[in-house]
């Protein structure tokens, strides 16, 4: 069987009371599309979407035509972003837990816990964008946080896993040999992970699974955390920071501030995407690709975007890394993102492309 497309998945678009209260009553990610503005000439801002669908993810309608766009692509399921904080603190949570009881929509998916704490990153000023708010090593450590991660022992990690058990148990959960796939978005924040990991595994045996599949996304150590793989997640690998797309950008930041034009980095998206491709392949680590990306909507000029990119771009050098992937035998690929609309990394159809990139992803994996 040919390797599996999973594309990671952003809850973000609903209401809830915290982004009431923490930016502003109504708050969802649709608030950073709409308001972001261009920085230069060119600047594909803001990024909306097609025939303004501005959706809201407690719609079951809604999750059915995601699934039916998916299902389309050839993609296989959604990799979900999870926030678990601990001390019975979650959030975002209702677009899972709604799926999970609705049986019929038909889309495979796992988890990414984004295990971090939440801090206000965000401040509203005159005009309604939304800027970026630095905390540096000198800031006190609860200074400007909103939830904090919290990790706990044996109690906590069992009260988590029985949260995710019946999702576990759903038929539509991505499983590896009769094992959930889990995905760690951070591993190296966890102090006692082996323990967690071997606890998780004796848990899942118990629910009749033949342990948990976890996987660590840009952690080198994986194998040293007792995880069953890796993952290079993008854009952001520490590989790029050494790579001419880096000078590329400081050129052009440097050339745009001669105008008096406050940017970001801009980084190529041919020079990403073909650095991503050069890359050696690590034993256990799942190849990873981007759609796009540009998350100035939610950090204005202090974001960093790619630029250059066309859905036939993205075809492109989605299929090589596809290939690739099928190549070496992977059971997965990942891909950011459906819906990432505040960085611009997403699949879903916008106003500008349509279906386009849907397309192009749907003749990459069909070509191999």
């Amino acid at each position: 069987m040919k390797t599996k497309v999973i594309t990671f998945y952003l809850p973000q678009f609903h209401r809830v009371p915290e982004n009431d209260k923490w930016w502003g009553e109504g708050f969802t990610d649709w608030v950073s599309a709409r308001n972001a503005k261009p920085l230069f000439p060119g600047h594909y801002q803001p990024r909306l979407p097609l025939h303004d669908n501005y959706y809201d993810l407690l719609d079951k309608e809604t999750l059915q035509w995601q699934a039916r766009l998916a299902n389309r692509a050839g993609i296989y399921g959604f990799c979900i972003y999870h926030y678990w904080f601990g001390n019975d603190k979650q959030l975002l949570e209702k677009p899972a837990e709604n799926l999970l009881k609705w049986r019929d929509i038909g889309i495979n998916y796992c988890f990414s816990w984004v295990n971090e704490s939440w801090i206000y990153s965000w401040s509203k000023y005159k005009g309604g964008a939304w800027l970026y708010t630095d905390f540096d090593e000198n800031t006190n450590a609860d200074q400007g946080i909103l939830v904090k991660q919290e990790y706990g022992d044996e109690n906590e990690w069992k009260k988590h896993f029985e949260y995710l058990a019946p999702f576990f148990r759903d038929s539509r959960y991505i499983k590896r040999d009769n094992k959930p796939v889990f995905i760690i978005y951070k591993p190296e924040n966890i102090k006692r992970i082996r323990d967690m990991v071997q606890y998780w595994n004796l848990l899942a045996k118990e629910e009749g699974f033949s342990g948990m599949y976890f996987i660590g996304t840009n952690d080198p150590k994986w194998k040293m955390r007792k995880m069953d793989a890796g993952l290079i997640y993008e854009p952001g690998h520490s590989q790029h920071e050494k790579s001419s797309n880096v000078v590329y950008a400081k050129k052009m930041k440097a050339v745009l501030k001669k105008m008096n034009i406050n940017i970001p980095c801009i980084y190529h998206y041919d020079m990403f995407w073909k650095g991503i491709l050069k890359r050696q392949d690590v034993d256990g680590m799942y190849y990873g690709g981007v759609v796009d990306y540009d998350n100035t909507p939610r950090k204005s000029v202090r974001g960093d975007l790619m630029w250059g990119m066309t859905p036939h771009k993205f075809g492109k050098y989605f299929r090589c890394l596809y290939q690739k992937a099928v190549d070496r035998g992977d059971a997965y690929i990942f891909l950011n993102a459906w819906n990432e609309w505040g960085e611009g990394a997403y699949l879903e159809p916008d106003s500008k492309y349509g279906i386009r990139c849907l397309q192009e992803l749907k003749n990459a994996i069909k070509s191999v």
